[in-house]
């Protein structure tokens, strides 16, 4: 009974979103009958748990039609239309130190083959960009994941960042160079590509990515802040369910 009364549950909340939208103000109220009511306090808040006997729901109204595009949105879809499509699945653990250095992964479109190169762009600074256009190309980054970023002292006592010795990595540009573990690079022309044109954006771009990052993290650090200092209260929450009959 106690696993049908969670499938119940679930089955409702699913129910209750796709059927009874609260922005919909011209469906009438769903009238409920109660069967059981439970009370259940967790930390700060009160659950109340009601079952109820199946209601009948409204009909869902039909979504609303999507907006009108500007004339510069137009633009840019007729545009962006006329360029080939590049999904950079990377994933990216940055090492941070005086020289930064950043770990790269990526797989083959099998997820067969994994490839791996190290990058002295710090990627924590492009893990805000969605998507780099070229005259004949869009990237997509929308993949991208930046897994890990590792200050000095992050790393448990006596591990070191695997970091290979003499990567031969640029002094004055945006650079990246293959890991020795990976031999071949056939079929991977299009990635390759899309991390030349990350580096080079990066290398142009360097102030502004640097600026919005810290932006962004000076921000969140704030919110953070406030939200230890002023914790908020959990609202109390009331959840009305019912077992499906074929159950």
């Amino acid at each position: 009974m106690k696993s049908i009364a969670a499938t119940g549950v679930f089955m409702v909340c699913n129910a209750l979103a796709v059927a009874s939208p609260v922005s919909d103000s011209t469906s009438a109220p769903v009238q409920f009958s109660e069967i059981t009511r439970k009370e259940v306090t967790i930390g700060d808040h009160k659950m109340t748990l009601i079952e109820v006997r199946p209601p009948v729901l409204p009909k869902a109204p039909p979504p609303p039609a999507p907006p009108p595009l500007t004339a510069d949105q137009q633009a840019t879809a007729d545009r962006l239309a006329q360029k080939a499509y590049v999904s950079l699945s990377l994933t990216a653990t940055v090492y941070i130190g005086k020289s930064t250095v950043t770990e790269l992964r990526w797989r083959d479109d099998a997820g067969t083959t994994e490839y791996r190169a190290w990058s002295n762009a710090d990627f924590r600074y492009l893990a805000q960009l969605r998507q780099i256009e070229t005259e004949a190309t869009v990237y997509d980054l929308q993949p991208f994941l930046l897994l890990q970023a590792y200050a000095p002292g992050d790393l448990p006592p006596g591990q070191k960042p695997p970091i290979p010795s003499g990567l031969n990595l640029s002094q004055t540009d945006a650079d990246y160079v293959i890991d020795a573990s990976t031999k071949d690079l056939a079929g991977q022309e299009l990635t390759l590509a899309g991390l030349d044109c990350l580096h080079a954006y990066y290398k142009i771009n360097y102030a502004d990515l640097k600026a919005a990052y810290e932006k962004a993290q000076a921000a969140s650090d704030a919110q953070e802040k406030q939200l230890r200092l002023h914790p908020p209260k959990t609202p109390d929450t009331t959840i009305r369910f019912w077992i499906p009959a074929n159950k």
